[in-house]
């Protein structure tokens, strides 16, 4: 009895999802190198701690695609998000990022996108439609 071929489907996803995946454990250890009062001072400056740069940086690249995503189906841009409030794109992607409700997510914007069902549980529900119902008001 023969090995059936492997799918070259399938193949490609696992390579995507192996190259992924050790791009972040290398962007991960990056910070362990790093002496903990220079790690200190670089979070301070983009008004995090150390340690809580650490658990963003873990989270991995893609962490807040999710946003993205969800921007994208209000209608809403960063550059809409800044005009309302400058440094508010930082925050909602480290909402999300840090967001334990990834699956609910992805599902929702996968099979019911435009339903309202993401505001119960998404962090970041409250700002994003402020920005939308703003959206346009600022020149």
């Amino acid at each position: 009895m023969s090995k059936p071929a492997p799918n070259p489907g399938l193949m490609a996803v696992a390579e995507h999802f192996l190259t992924g995946l050790r791009a972040w454990w290398q962007h991960r250890n990056e910070l362990g190198s790093i002496d903990p009062n220079e790690l200190e001072r670089i979070a301070g400056e983009i008004g995090m701690t150390g340690r809580n740069l650490q658990h963003l940086v873990a989270r991995g690249p893609g962490a807040a695609d999710l946003l993205l995503e969800r921007m994208q189906t209000l209608g809403i841009t960063r550059d809409d998000v800044e005009r309302v409030s400058r440094g508010l794109m930082r925050d909602l992607e480290q909402t999300c990022t840090c967001c334990n409700e990834k699956g609910a997510c992805s599902h929702d914007l996968a099979t019911r996108p435009n339903a309202d069902a993401w505001k119960d549980y998404c962090p970041n529900a409250i700002s994003l439609d402020s920005v939308k119902k703003t959206k346009g008001r600022f020149a």
